[in-house]
Parts: C-alpha cells; sequence; structure tokens
C-alpha cells in the first residue's frame, strides 16, 4: 500500500485511494498483532536460551517499535484532511519498516554483529529523517511531522541503547508477565 497509495494520488484517483485506504483501518490492526505475535514467540523461545535480562532487552526493537508505528498510522489519520501532514506520517511508518531490512543487510553483507547493524539501521532511518527536514525547510513546507518522526526515531534508539538498564528490565519485565 505504500507503494501503490502514492501512485494513485500521481494519477488523480482520488477516490480509489481513499477506497483502499479503508482497508488499512483493518490491514494495520493485523499487522501490530502480527509484530506483537512475532516479538512474544521470538521472547518465549529465547527464554529458554537467554540469559533473563538479554531476552527482556531484546524486546527493547520490537516493543517500541509497535507503538511508534501505531503513533505514525493515527496521525496519519488525524490529519488525512491535512495532505501534507497525512502523506509525511505514512512516510514515518516506512521509515520503521527500512530497519528490519538494513540491519540484515549491514549484518550479512557488512559482516557486522546483530547490535551493530540494528545500531546502524537506526543511525540510517535517523539520517534519512533528518534530510527530510532539511528538505522540508528549503521548501518552506511545516517541519513537525518530520520532527516529531525524528523525535519518535531518536527515543527508539535511546531504548535499544539502553535494553539493560534498570528502567528497560522493568517496563520490558512487567510488558512480558502480563502481555506473553
Amino acid at each position: 500500500m505504500l507503494i501503490v497509495q502514492p501512485l494513485l494520488i500521481r494519477y488523480k484517483k482520488f477516490e480509489l485511494h481513499k477506497k483502499l485506504g479503508k482497508v488499512s483501518y483493518v490491514q494495520i490492526p493485523l499487522i501490530l498483532i502480527s509484530i506483537f505475535l512475532v516479538t512474544k514467540i521470538g521472547y518465549i523461545r529465547n527464554a529458554a536460551i537467554l540469559p533473563k535480562e538479554q531476552n527482556i532487552g531484546g524486546l527493547a526493537l520490537n516493543i517500541p517499535d509497535i507503538f511508534a508505528f501505531a503513533i505514525f498510522y493515527i496521525l496519519a489519520m488525524v490529519n488525512k484532511k491535512n495532505t501534507p501532514a497525512h502523506m509525511r506520517y505514512m512516510i514515518a511508518t516506512s521509515l520503521l519498516m527500512l530497519g528490519p531490512g538494513t540491519g540484515r543487510a549491514f549484518i550479512i553483507y557488512g559482516g557486522m554483529s546483530f547490535p551493530q547493524g540494528v545500531m546502524y539501521s537506526m543511525i540510517l532511518t535517523e539520517i534519512i529523517a533528518v534530510a527530510l527536514i532539511v528538505y522540508d525547510k528549503i521548501k518552506g513546507n511545516s517541519l513537525k511531522p518530520y520532527l516529531v518522526t525524528l523525535a519518535v526515531l531518536i527515543l527508539l534508539h535511546i531504548t535499544w541503547q539502553f535494553q539493560l538498564s534498570g528502567w528497560w528490565q522493568w517496563f520490558g519485565g512487567k510488558f512480558a508477565i502480563y502481555l506473553f
């Protein structure tokens, strides 16, 4: 949909764009549920082989992404009548999807460790967000959507960096106890 929807706008198929957009009201919750279930399965599987702190720390990669994806999508829907903001928040959801693919590429093709691959993929998405802010500044567009995006991406990065800290161990541990 992230590819088809912009093309529908470009070719002035606005009604089809709206109709297809309504599909996302079902699709996005299913995506969020699937990310949650994959996270749960991974946590349960890793409980037998990883130390508890490391297993809880690993949740710092997916749990915040669930919330970030939901935030960006909700902001896009709240702003569906404000086309520039709507578009930018939808682009923000795509930035979250870059991480897993680029992280794997860094690990597989760049020979990086898992933590390095994750860190560099996060840095890449943050650089893209900064580039989008600069572009919007040059064009005189509102900076708010991409500033929000960058702030959320930085929070995700901080959470990942501090996955073994007391505050994340407490939050991730409680999350796992009550939801897994």
